[in-house]
């Protein structure tokens, strides 16, 4: 399993490491429930989080730059946030902010570690801490010219305002990060789906989520047109499904959060408190629609989840772009 650094900010938010489909256990195909992927899962980003550990000793031992070593903690961040460990990721992050702020003039990579970092602390709740590292991130990239970089911190300002509850400032950031990733070159896919994701959301939350549906599809379907299949898709399947619920197609919300939640369990594994922001509402979507029977076991998954996963991720993560907070 090849870990990638996801370029676009808002999908950052909850995953900063995208790992790419990976064979899995499926759970229940009634549910959304993927029962079994956890081991895999954890054996997998365990694994590759001791390889990360061993080199980083290494590097040290060998006293090898600030901007080197910088590398290392920032890579052993995402991963520790890939598996729910907040606090261990929040503090590898700030080591990395850190070693880059000593390793020379303030560079992307500097802008890049300071935008990673703000999105964390917007996952951990952390709204303040996280509002002041994203307009920093923006003022680097300002400084240094460069039009993609800036439209990257715009996605992450959309995040942060969605957390904010700050809808329409959210909504406006994301169409401008939109815009340029429609006008670059240089654009990832994944800029352009995160931009609308976050779009979507945006949209949703200000009671348009009519408006949402065509851009969930198209951005789904690019992202299944690029290969960035597995959590990207997942998600975007999540955010349809929930789009659908409040626009009132009960049977297409179904369908999709169901599929979405399958999917970001056998990629994030069931204990991850990004998933189970998403099962949470996926199980009230089932209470509400009178799918006792289906819901009953979605409640049973989310209680062995939460009897296991790290409390404090549990209480401080709000959510891939607010699921946690979606109504």
């Amino acid at each position: 399993m090849k870990a990638r650094l996801i370029t676009g900010a808002v999908l950052g938010l909850l995953l900063s490491v995208y790992l790419p489909a990976q064979q899995v256990t499926q759970g229940s195909s009634e549910t959304g429930v993927s029962a079994n992927s956890q081991t895999t899962f954890k054996e997998e980003v365990t694994h590759r989080i001791a390889l990360a550990e061993a080199g980083l000793r290494q590097a040290e031992f060998t006293h090898k730059s600030d901007a080197e070593l910088a590398t290392l903690y920032g890579q052993l961040g995402v991963m520790y946030e890939d598996v729910g460990q907040m606090v261990r990721a929040e503090a590898m992050l700030q080591h990395t902010v850190s070693l880059l702020r000593h390793a020379g003039e303030p560079n992307e990579d500097l802008a890049k570690a300071v935008s990673r970092l703000g999105n964390l602390h917007v996952v951990m709740g952390k709204l303040s801490a996280g509002k002041g590292e994203d307009m920093e991130a923006l003022k680097l990239r300002q400084k240094l010219g460069d039009p993609l970089q800036i439209a990257r911190s715009w996605s992450d300002l959309a995040a942060l305002a969605i957390a904010q509850h700050k809808f329409a400032n959210a909504r406006d950031f994301a169409q401008k990060a939109i815009t340029e990733f429609a006008a670059n070159a240089q654009a990832e896919v994944i800029d352009r789906i995160a931009a609308r994701y976050a779009l979507s959301l945006a949209l949703c939350y200000l009671k348009e989520c009519p408006s949402a549906v065509p851009l969930l599809k198209d951005a789904i379907d690019d992202a299944k047109a690029s290969q960035q299949v597995g959590f990207p898709t997942g998600l975007g399947d999540f955010l349809l499904g929930f789009a659908y619920w409040k626009s009132g197609d009960i049977f297409d919300a179904g369908q999709h959060m169901k599929e979405g939640t399958t999917v970001m369990g056998e990629q994030l594994g069931w204990s991850h408190p990004t998933y189970l922001s998403a099962l949470k509402k996926y199980a009230q979507f089932l209470r509400e629609n009178q799918q006792a029977d289906v819901a009953n076991v979605v409640e049973a998954r989310i209680r062995q989840a939460e009897a296991v996963v790290d409390v404090h991720s549990i209480q401080t993560a709000q959510g891939m772009f607010g699921v946690g907070g979606l109504r």
